[in-house]
């Protein structure tokens, strides 16, 4: 991918000037009109005349470089707000930097092209991507079609080769799984919730060549459901801020980074699954679940749901052991439990840092369990999640676990409860988790913005 670094707390005490002057030049040239310099930084156009305007362009905000007549066309992706400007997001945006003719722009943008890259800008161009984009439309809010025709252009502009489907029901995206071949594809793109990178995980995991599919493909996601878990945690990791063009520049430019997959089996139910995201019972999973009615609400429906649940204060029985990370000894909690998480990821929501210590490839899940709380000690605790503080109460046991064994118990016969893997409905019967260490590959690592592995 580009030569994408975790650089923000540098570009903004430097403007793309000093980069430049603080770096050798790999490319300058006259244009008739100024000159034009690159480095691997920064890409600037500086005029011969005093009334015309410098241009400077950071490379790591661009995801592509093309030659249209006599103009180099930089497609960039930059940084908008923070502070009293309000939230930090990304806008599409171009630069255009005048060439002597067609030829020099053609030139420069294929120079260009190869230092995004991180080759020479006179070696042969970079192998095409080749993506499989999957969109479904009744994610979350329904609004998958409409962010995935705001992010297409930056794909084009970044020259992927895309094919796309639209999902049509339910177990389709399973269905294509079955059918990719990895020779031909370089990365799945998801554009819905959670759900659909589930689907395509458990697709893949089925098939016959399961291991050579799941190591030849890369997952990449775009923030179409409720809670973009996923989307939301690799967005942080890289100090981004969330949103649909912050993702779409990340799968661009961003590099693969390995991901643990949870093994869950459910031998009574002759059921074989794979997670990549979560566990959920008791409280956890009667606030995912419980408000699928809520749905056109966004994230703000699982707010609206745990106030409820809170004061309602749900007790379950069953019974619960793990081993501990380094250990091979099972540990064993007591029932009563008011809710239990196995987290993969740190975010829930673009506000909920559900397992603050969580890595997405330290071979371990975060197995967060409540056992009694109080209606004012939940609230009080619970109304900021965005710190991550809330891991620190003293009613919240928090481990890294490599296994879990859950056997939940029925609350009551109307109502005996649910059980979740990666917000996906599962059998409310005994369930057994082990970790498979950095098992898929995702789109989207930036060195240096998490502490996790990237390649």
């Amino acid at each position: 991918g580009c030569k994408l670094r975790h650089t923000a707390a540098a570009h903004n005490s430097m403007s793309a000037e000093e980069l430049l002057l603080s770096n050798t030049a790999l490319l300058s040239e006259e244009t008739g009109g100024g000159r034009l310099d690159v480095s691997w930084q920064v890409v600037q156009y500086v005029p011969l005349t005093s009334t015309g305007r410098v241009q400077s362009v950071a490379l790591a905000d661009c995801v592509g470089a093309s030659a249209e007549r006599s103009e180099l066309v930089l497609h960039c992706v930059t940084l908008h707000g923070g502070g009293c400007l309000g939230s930090p997001h990304r806008e599409p945006s171009q630069a255009r930097m005048p060439c002597r003719d067609g030829g020099q722009a053609e030139r420069w943008a294929a120079a260009v092209w190869n230092i995004m890259h991180g080759v020479a800008p006179d070696a042969p161009p970079p192998r095409q991507k080749r993506w499989l984009v999957l969109i479904n439309p009744v994610s979350g809010p329904g609004h998958a079609r409409r962010v995935y025709a705001r992010c297409r252009p930056l794909f084009e502009a970044h020259r992927v080769a895309l094919t796309e489907v639209v999902t049509t029901h339910a177990g389709h995206v399973r269905e294509i799984a079955a059918q990719i071949e990895p020779a031909e594809v370089d990365a799945v793109v998801c554009v819905g919730g959670d759900g659909v990178v589930h689907e395509l995980v458990n697709g893949l995991f089925a098939r016959e060549d399961a291991d050579a599919a799941v190591s030849a493909l890369s997952i990449g996601v775009l923030p179409g459901g409720s809670a973009n878990s996923l989307c939301v945690s690799l967005l942080k990791a890289a100090g981004e801020p969330t949103g649909p063009v912050a993702a779409a520049r990340l799968l661009c430019c961003g590099g693969r980074q390995r991901l643990d997959v949870m093994r869950v089996s459910q031998p009574a139910e002759g059921r074989l699954l794979h997670g990549f995201l979560s566990m959920e019972w008791a409280f956890a999973a009667d606030l995912d679940l419980g408000s699928e009615h809520l749905r056109w609400m966004g994230e703000t429906r699982f707010d609206v749901w745990a106030l409820w649940l809170m004061l309602a204060q749900r007790q379950y029985a069953g019974g619960l052991r793990f081993k501990p990370k380094g250990s091979e000894a099972w540990r064993t909690l007591e029932a009563p439990f008011f809710s239990v998480w196995a987290c993969n990821t740190r975010w829930l929501t673009t506000s909920t840092q559900l397992a603050p210590r969580a890595l997405f490839d330290d071979g371990c899940v975060d197995l967060l369990v409540i056992r009694r709380v109080g209606r004012c000690e939940a609230l009080s605790t619970f109304v900021d999640l965005t710190s991550g503080k809330h891991a620190e109460a003293p009613f919240l046991e928090y481990v890294k676990a490599t296994e879990i064994e859950l056997d939940p118990q029925p609350r009551t016969a109307e109502q005996p409860g649910m059980l979740a893997i990666d917000g996906e409905l599962v059998p409310y019967a005994s369930t057994h988790i082990s970790v498979l260490p950095g098992k898929l590959h995702v789109l989207g690592a930036v060195k240096g913005g998490g502490g996790d592995a990237c390649e």
